[in-house]
């Protein structure tokens, strides 16, 4: 039993009514597990985290940027995080019993979809169409030219392997320092960082993916900042997570996969009997 993960980024943390009305768009979708959802208000910005088959995901993307497109207007969003959409990027992760190139079809396919009706897409990372698009960054670069859904902007959709979310909050409202420290912790192919600065908790914002995180995981990264930070006269307040970390997310997919497979047996006492 193929399972994925999708962690789709969405261009709303603010509207805590519209955010529910997304989650409960996914929420009733067959063989799908929701396994985490978070929002800043600074980013104005929320992460779902969920996992399921390949359908499941397809109609959960589908569904949630339909919904996105519906509720949401990218002229009215206002926050520290860059986006191009409603639905800013939807990416999809092999989580178990499946490869890169599974994942990358399936990227294809939800893409394919939501450009039927009415949005543009940019696949990324793995899905990429053209090696100057593999990126992100460079993908988000590229397409500020690229006619856009009035209200709904476009989407990044993409294949990738797993990654970690990763911020670090630093006393102060220094934003220059921070992006300047934030440049410093880069590394080309395991850690991309960006500096902000949060109004509502009035302090400054390290925020990282990892993408190879087991070249460079949280605790690396934490200490890297703690250290840069003291050098440079700023002191560490907290840590967040956001998402699940890879090694969770590979258990879950798993007894999904399983508990699936039982209902599946249940449902069909022929393949009971055969398999018995």
């Amino acid at each position: 039993m193929q399972i994925f993960e999708s962690v789709p980024n969405i261009s709303e943390g603010r509207d805590k009514k519209k955010i529910a009305v997304l989650l409960e768009v996914i929420r009733p979708v067959k063989n799908l597990k929701i396994l985490d959802y978070s929002s800043d208000p600074d980013h104005n910005r929320s992460v779902f985290t969920y996992i399921g088959t390949r359908e499941a995901i397809l109609d959960a993307g589908l569904a949630l940027v339909r919904k996105a497109a519906e509720i949401l207007d990218l002229h009215k969003h206002e926050g520290v995080h860059p986006r191009l959409g409603v639905v800013d990027v939807l990416p999809v992760i092999p989580a178990w019993q499946t490869s890169m190139p599974a994942a990358v079809k399936l990227a294809h396919e939800l893409g394919e979809a939501i450009q039927k009706f009415g949005l543009p897409v940019v696949f990324y990372e793995y899905a990429a169409l053209m090696p100057g698009l593999r990126n992100l960054a460079d993908a988000r670069r590229k397409s500020y030219n690229i006619k856009k859904h009035k209200t709904a902007g476009l989407v990044c959709v993409g294949a990738r392997d797993f990654l970690v979310a990763y911020n670090i909050n630093l006393a102060g409202t220094d934003v220059q320092a921070a992006s300047a420290l934030a440049k410093r912790i880069r590394k080309e192919g395991s850690v991309k960082a960006l500096g902000f600065y949060l109004k509502s908790r009035g302090c400054v914002q390290i925020s990282t993916n990892l993408v190879a995180p087991q070249v460079a995981g949280p605790e690396e990264v934490y200490a890297s900042v703690k250290s840069l930070a003291e050098g440079a006269g700023m002191t560490v307040k907290e840590a967040e997570l956001i998402g699940v970390l890879p090694a969770l997310v590979v258990r879950e997919a798993q007894k999904l996969s399983e508990d699936i497979e039982k209902i599946e047996l249940l449902e069909n006492p022929a393949v009971q009997s055969e398999e018995q």
